[in-house]
């Protein structure tokens, strides 16, 4: 799914002053443009979304890294009420969700609703009006209803790490990584083993000089079953919608005896545990090394990262 739309500028609403709505939803990330939507096909037209960023799209509009993205099925990882059969791989990475994510809000008529540059920072309840009064960069509007559609991990977390503040050298977050920065043949630390470490270190690792990772915890690490789309896939998803929802069902199956493996049945997870192990194995020749990147800690007791070549 491609998008054409005109710039977020443009395509925004605006806050006049003492502007009042039934709902206000904050963020425009999957869940804020998911309850915009259904609002519309509901037939309500009186709400805004309040973005603070330039247009929809949340994590997958901010994070930008070498290598971004989903460790979630794209058949599984998308709007059930709109799927995509032209997903060009079975992981997609950053630009195609943001490009389907953008081009979802076009379709359903979301964009004439979101009020861009609009950070909140003031969100207190009007007992006598009955009514929440929302400040925010892009001006004020008071609501009925107001929801709260912000991401966790919308705002990226520093390490304390002493001398930081003096580092002569460049320092990026992965959740704004600065693109015009060249590291052809420059010395990177990378601190953080997670899911976007894991992606990041492969993606710049042949255009860098050196490259050490910091790492606290090992995570567990599992093969990424990612493998172009074919077109005569995408002809069948396009003519025949109910074989795109039977491929969501299995995925979304799979993944919830995941779900019972962590939170009840952990002998559901023994094999899971077995494939990550000889993953490692295949992967890390060097014993001293594999057993510093072995967990000692029971699979699914933090996030499991796929990955086949960090």
């Amino acid at each position: 799914m491609t998008s054409t739309l005109e710039t977020p500028a443009t395509a925004g609403a605006q806050l006049s002053p003492g502007r009042e709505v039934g709902v206000a939803v904050i963020g425009s990330g999957f869940a804020g443009l998911g309850l915009a939507i259904r609002l519309r096909q509901r037939g309500e037209t009186d709400f805004v979304v309040l973005e603070r960023g330039n247009d929809v799209g949340g994590t997958w509009r901010d994070n930008t890294y070498p290598g971004a993205a989903c460790d979630v099925q794209s058949n599984l990882y998308s709007f059930s009420f709109a799927p995509n059969p032209d997903w060009p791989r079975t992981y997609s990475g950053q630009p195609e969700i943001q490009a389907y994510l953008r081009g979802t809000a076009q379709r359903f008529g979301v964009y004439p609703h979101c009020v861009f540059g609009a950070e909140v920072t003031e969100a207190r309840w009007d007992e006598a009006a009955r009514r929440w009064r929302i400040r925010t960069r892009a001006g004020e509007v008071s609501a009925r209803v107001l929801v709260s559609a912000a991401g966790a991990l919308a705002d990226p977390a520093y390490p304390d790490i002493p001398g930081l503040d003096s580092f002569a050298g460049t320092v990026m977050h992965s959740a704004r990584w600065d693109g015009t920065h060249d590291l052809t043949g420059e010395q990177v630390a990378v601190i953080g083993t997670g899911a976007s470490a894991i992606q990041i270190v492969p993606a710049i690792q042949p255009q860098v000089g050196s490259v050490a990772v910091y790492q606290r915890t090992p995570p567990w690490i599992v093969p990424r079953g990612d493998r172009p789309v074919k077109p005569a896939a995408q002809r069948m998803y396009r003519r025949l919608p109910a074989a795109q929802k039977a491929v969501r069902g299995a995925l979304y199956a799979a993944r919830e005896v995941l779900v019972v493996g962590m939170a009840k049945q952990r002998r559901l997870l023994k094999p899971v545990g077995k494939m990550a192990r000889a993953h490692l194995e295949r992967q890390v020749r060097d014993p001293r090394l594999r057993a510093a990147l072995t967990p000692d800690y029971t699979i699914g007791c933090k996030r499991i990262l796929i990955s086949n070549d960090y």
